[in-house]
């Protein structure tokens, strides 16, 4: 029966129901069986049902009617295998991407749930909807986190379900249907896997965007190194990175995780982890065990098992980021076999995978089974080799094999393409570019168009820019807008700027509102900025406020500043600071203060830096290492990695001291690297203490002269020393002077 047929009947049958007792109470109320005051009280109480049921009805059949529920595309998504639809109420952690843990006999796979200092920020965060992100190192417990805030937070935010997107275009086809995002966890494991390329329509943004839709979370980790790429390699991804400011997971546990850590130490991994110097979540998934094995099989414990694991994490080095399958391992692990391996004949592949997908400590194996004959690498594998300066490059058969693939599908082959011209491998990457252009993809065109300009061909790069604007890419109408900037032709620019602004690009505005602030044109720059701000860009709020500051109300464009500054937008706050005179009174230093934390949580490495510095002046020392850690562990700070490092050193801890040491000096640090020299000199490494004071000095740290003299004196090398230290005094060094005139010297 049709449910509009049944409610009418439903109606009717009531209706009569009311007449019938009306009457009745009537008939009674005249022979005087009920007295008349309640009588036809009831009467009419009785009638005023049947009236307001008519008019209820009537106001049902006069609304309009809802539409019929869309196909489930859900069902559709599931029969594919391109999403994975769980009841909330039968997680399973491992599926979901948690590492398993050490094994124990008689223990359940996974421990108790420690509970971390950042759920109460995840729970703040969850209710709000749209992208949260937690953000931290590989195996520091992102995942396991997320889920328990799914499971705590699963009946209070009324989620049913959680959905596995199997890559960029599935995830895609949600963001197109968001009716079937409505109570759901959207669960975005390693957010990289889907954001690495530009290949992002506006409706796929839109979704990733927090949208503040209560019922509605993409629940997303990501880990530390691979956010700087995002940043860095992908502007599209940076409004979404922006947009979600992330809860970080810190690699250790912090002195109120250590405390309640310890009332769990009845489950010995617990206990076995809180005594380690590795992080607590890396030795509870015996991630140093696997990388550890992993070494000893390449150095002859199983040449077959590591040459697999090698060619699988050289895969993902190379940009390769889904599930790989065991023919291309196979092929591939020849490539690592000494050469010795291969002339006794052992280039079977079959007992190395035994060895490389069995579980260390009954944890996760180097090569994790997925699917049917398909492995992906440990990523704690990836990380550590993608840190690792002494790393060798990915071979250039592994490249071989990927450039010359078919069938790669447009998201992973803008992944390869970006992993080649990050490796230096430019001609490789615009051919994949060019053979996506030639299917007429936007994206490539941009990225072509961008690769030129990089290179300094303007002319080019405005080529590929013109076809991709074309094919209505918004992102090629700014960058044209820009290059007519450059070249002073404003009208071109005004013009492409507001073509762009109509296609979608926020940037596109902020630049025209940027043109048209230049040119005194005051109210239509507002104007631009205004519907940039409108588009959930940041930016247009903060150059509005900027402009009123500067050509209007500065009363107002302050006020505008400080609302963008609170909601977390790390640039507002610095201008923020900028804007306080001289001499505050406290309680107004007392808001810079909050607001530069403010800045510090949601990410800026600045301001993290520069609290880390005023904790460590004020002798807070767990403090500025807290904020230190963050600001180094951002990914994109040599200086707070050096930072870090001094101040582990000067607290009496060296060896957690060195690896910040090495990642500054891998990004041009002398100062990193003269500190790093010292730190192994003291270690008894002379002879990597002296490697280190060269690098030093060929960057222009001209104090490792000294060191250098130091170091050769103490070695016995009298001749060698004096050379450097002349040379340091030569220039004025007061120590390098005191040292060739001091007792004990060779020529006193």
């Amino acid at each position: 029966m049709p449910v509009d047929s049944g409610n009418r009947t439903k109606l009717l049958l009531g209706g009569a129901l009311v007449v019938v007792l009306a009457v009745l109470t009537a008939i009674l109320t005249l022979l005087g069986v009920l007295p008349a005051a309640l009588g036809w009280t009831l009467v009419v109480v009785a009638a005023g049902g049947l009236a307001a049921s008519v008019l209820l009805r009537e106001r049902r059949g006069s609304a309009p009617r809802e539409e019929a529920p869309p196909p489930d595309v859900l069902d559709a998504l599931r029969a594919t295998g391109a999403v994975q639809v769980l009841p909330v109420h039968e997680l399973d952690p491992v599926r979901l991407g948690v590492h398993p843990a050490r094994a124990v006999p008689g223990l359940a796979p996974l421990p108790p749930y420690l509970p971390r200092t950042a759920d109460a920020e995840l729970d703040g965060a969850l209710p709000r909807g749209g992208l949260v992100l937690l953000e931290g190192d590989s195996a520091s417990g992102k995942s396991r986190t997320a889920v328990e805030a799914i499971c705590r937070n699963a009946r209070k935010l009324g989620w049913q379900r959680v959905l596995l997107p199997r890559d960029t275009a599935a995830l895609r086809e949600l963001a197109a249907h968001p009716s079937a995002l409505a109570n759901t966890v959207v669960w975005l494991d390693d957010l990289d896997r889907y954001l690495t390329t530009e290949s992002h329509d506006e409706p796929l943004l839109a979704a990733l965007r927090p949208a503040k839709r209560a019922g509605a979370v993409l629940l997303a980790t990501l880990r530390t190194e691979a956010r700087g790429a995002l940043g860095s390699e992908n502007p599209k991804a940076r409004p979404v990175l922006a947009g979600a400011p992330p809860v970080r997971l810190d690699r250790h546990l912090d002195q109120t995780e250590r405390a309640t850590a310890a009332g769990y130490r009845d489950d010995p991994r617990i206990g076995a982890a809180l005594d380690s110097a590795e992080g607590f979540a890396e030795y509870l998934c015996a991630g140093p065990a696997a990388l550890a094995r992993w070494h000893a099989g390449r150095s002859g414990a199983n040449e077959p098992g590591a040459a697999l694991v090698s060619a699988a994490v050289d895969l993902r080095r190379a940009g390769f980021a889904e599930d790989i399958p065991f023919e291309w391992l196979a092929r591939l692990h020849g490539v690592y076999l000494s050469g010795d391996f291969r002339a006794r004949g052992g280039t079977d592949p079959g007992g190395g995978l035994v060895w490389a997908a069995t579980p260390v400590h009954g944890a996760g194996p180097a090569l994790r089974p997925s699917g049917r004959n398909h492995f992906r690498p440990f990523d704690y594998l990836v990380d550590r080799t993608i840190l690792d300066e002494a790393a060798p490059p990915v071979p250039e058969p592994v490249w071989r094999w990927l450039l010359e693939m078919r069938g790669l599908g447009a998201d992973q082959s803008f992944r390869l393409a970006r992993a080649a011209a990050r490796a230096g491998r430019h001609e490789d990457a615009m051919r994949v570019w060019s053979a996506l252009a030639g299917t007429g993809n936007p994206h490539a065109l941009l990225a072509l168009g961008r690769a030129e300009q990089a290179r300094g061909d303007e002319s080019s790069a405005e080529h590929w820019y013109r076809r991709a604007a074309d094919a209505g890419n918004s992102w090629a109408m700014t960058s044209l807008g820009t290059l007519a900037e450059r070249r002073r032709d404003t009208e071109t620019a005004e013009r492409w700027y507001r073509s762009a602004g109509e296609a979608g690009d926020p940037k596109g505005l902020i630049n025209l509102g940027g043109l048209l602030a230049q040119q005194g044109r005051i109210s239509e720059a507002r104007s631009a900025y205004r519907r940039a701000a409108g588009s959930g860009d940041p930016d247009g709020l903060r150059k509005e406020a900027v402009l009123e500051i500067l050509h209007g109300d500065r009363r107002r464009g302050t006020a505008l500043l400080r609302q963008v500054a609170l909601s977390g937008d790390p640039a507002a706050v610095r201008l923020m600071g900028l804007l306080a005179p001289t001499g505050d009174a406290a309680e107004q230093r007392s808001e810079i203060d909050a607001l530069r934390s403010l800045a510090a949580e949601t990410g800026d490495t600045e301001a993290a830096l520069e609290l880390a510095r005023n904790l460590w002046n004020q002798g807070d020392l767990d403090a500025a290492e807290s904020w230190f850690t963050r600001a180094a562990e951002s990914g994109d700070s040599g200086v707070a990695e050096f930072g870090l490092a001094v101040l582990l050193e000067q607290r009496g801890r060296p060896a957690e001291a060195e690896p910040w040491y090495r990642r500054a000096a891998a990004r041009g640090l002398p100062e990193a690297m003269l500190n790093l020299g010292t730190l192994l000199q003291d270690r008894g490494e002379a002879q990597k203490a002296e490697h280190w004071y060269h690098r030093a000095l060929a960057a222009g740290h001209l104090a490792a002269e000294v060191n250098l003299g130091a170091l050769h004196w103490h070695l016995g090398n009298f001749a060698e020393g004096q050379r450097w230290y002349q040379r340091a005094a030569a220039r004025g060094d007061e120590l390098a002077k005191r040292a060739l005139t001091g007792p004990g010297t060779p020529s006193s």
